[in-house]
């Protein structure tokens, strides 16, 4: 179901039907006219041109209109405004750009302060696109690179401004709706209700790398390869660049079912620039706004072995409120470093599968099963020279460490997953498939925003969010009188 803005439900249907039918035949004489004995195909893509052509001049009248009536004073959410500069500006929708001359109002009594255009927040103009279109806009760069929703739109028969200028749209959007989140998520939980069948709470932090562009200091060797130009620049070079690998943060938040399956999943992310605190305490608000519904549900940290990811959620876990909460170090990493173990210290494959096998059944069903394999494993390192006996010590200290959250069977029993699937998962969707494209770099208020609008879309939040994060644009504009 969408929470976005729908047409006023009304009586009036025979006469909406009767005007559609009208519509219908003034399209029909249009498409005549330009594609008379074409074919199907042919006679669709004019008649969505025609209607395009017809929606456009429509919007085009109705803010020409609204721009038309503002004249002197206006109050504008109750503080007066007095008229600036005459002017006009370009507004793009799905059906194409419209010119439309309005005047810019400045407060009363200021003689250098901001202009406002009281045309845009009367009528929810958004980043100079018309709502529907800075939707569309939205959804498409939280989906993919610009040039793609360029693609679907034109593929969709819609008539957008250049890529340039989507680009534009959706940076400026992104930024937005990175300041507001954190203001407008708190209206969304409340609305949120725990999925049937909720039966525990998985969070996990984790970060993986992003392509940024940085501008080299004069002087400095290059720290990325870059191909040489084959053919001189017909205007002058751009100054050089490196492209460096920089972290970004991805949280998570899953409500479960009894067997561990994600119900629901909310995702967050944030650059190397932005650092992790502010998404760990939103991550925090859904898992206090979760047990306002249920305070019994059982709360984990799931996640791999870095240890400044768990400093972090243990703090805000704690601050949060939870005073008992379930540890786990993703059980895929430990797979890892066991099934590597086993390879050095057991040469018969059907032998080494065997003790996989009885392992991991032993770490499904008992708690202490990780104290045994450590002991054992113990005893290997003084039997193994060089390289192998290195790395079986690197093993053993990895379980030294985390022994405390290996234990898979209580895990288990309370409902917990017993991997960070949920985190690692988001590392791929919200950021990798985002942000790491073939060529892609980025600037930080590129990624920013791009990163932010994926991790709204991939956690369902997107339509509920929009009707809020609209309103930002909106203003009771009305004559000072």
């Amino acid at each position: 179901m969408t929470s976005l803005p729908q047409p006023a439900a009304n009586d009036n249907r025979d006469d909406y039907m009767t005007a559609v039918q009208e519509a219908r035949s003034a399209l029909r004489r249009a498409v005549e006219i330009k594609a008379a004995g074409a074919s199907f195909a042919e006679r669709e893509v004019a008649l969505l041109d025609a209607a395009n052509v017809a929606c456009r001049l429509d919007l085009e009248a109705e803010l020409q209109t609204t721009a038309d009536a503002h004249a002197g004073d206006l109050r504008i959410d109750g503080v007066v405004y007095e008229r600036h500069q005459e002017g006009s500006a370009d507004y793009h929708s799905l059906c194409g750009t419209m010119r439309i001359r309005r005047p810019t109002y400045r407060k009363a009594g200021e003689r250098n302060g901001p202009t406002v255009v009281p045309l845009e927040l009367a009528a929810g103009l958004i980043e100079g696109a018309t709502p529907a279109l800075a939707y569309r806009v939205t959804l498409g760069y939280a989906q993919g690179p610009g040039r793609h929703a360029e693609e679907q739109i034109h593929a969709d028969r819609r008539a957008p401004p250049s890529r340039s200028t989507l680009e534009r749209m959706a940076k400026a959007v992104g930024t937005r709706v990175k300041m507001t989140a954190p203001r407008i998520e708190p209206l969304l939980r409340q609305e949120e209700k725990l999925p049937e069948g909720a039966h525990a709470i998985s969070t996990g932090l984790d970060r993986t790398s992003v392509p940024m562009e940085e501008e080299r200091p004069a002087g400095s060797p290059a720290a990325t390869r870059r191909k040489k130009r084959t053919k001189p620049y017909v205007r002058s070079a751009p100054p050089p660049v490196d492209v460096k690998y920089r972290m970004a943060y991805v949280g998570t938040v899953s409500v479960v079912d009894k067997d561990g399956e994600a119900l629901i999943t909310r995702r967050y992310s944030a650059s190397s620039a932005e650092g992790p605190a502010e998404i760990v305490g939103r991550m925090m608000a859904d898992v206090q706004r979760a047990r306002e519904q249920a305070p019994r549900l059982p709360v984990g940290i799931m996640q791999d072995g870095a240890p400044e990811m768990w400093t972090l959620m243990r703090a805000a876990v704690r601050e949060a409120g939870v005073r008992h909460w379930h540890e786990g170090v993703d059980r895929y990493h430990l797979g890892e470093r066991l099934g590597e173990v086993a390879r050095i210290a057991e040469p018969d494959e059907a032998k080494r599968r065997q003790k996989l096998a009885r392992w991991n059944d032993e770490l499904d069903k008992d708690d202490d099963a990780i104290d045994c394999i450590a002991k054992w494993l113990a005893g290997q390192i003084p039997l193994h020279e060089g390289e192998d006996a290195q790395k079986l010590e690197e093993h053993w200290t990895f379980l030294f460490n985390n022994n405390d959250r290996m234990r898979y069977a209580t895990l288990r029993r309370v409902g917990l997953p017993c991997g960070s699937g949920a985190t690692e998962g988001a590392c791929k969707s919200v950021v990798m498939i985002r942000a790491k494209g073939c060529g892609q770099r980025w600037h930080e208020d590129g990624v920013g925003a791009a990163l932010t609008l994926r991790a709204v879309y991939m956690s369902e939040r997107l339509p509920t969010l929009w009707p809020h994060f609209a309103a930002e644009y909106s203003s009771q504009v009305k004559a000072a009188a």
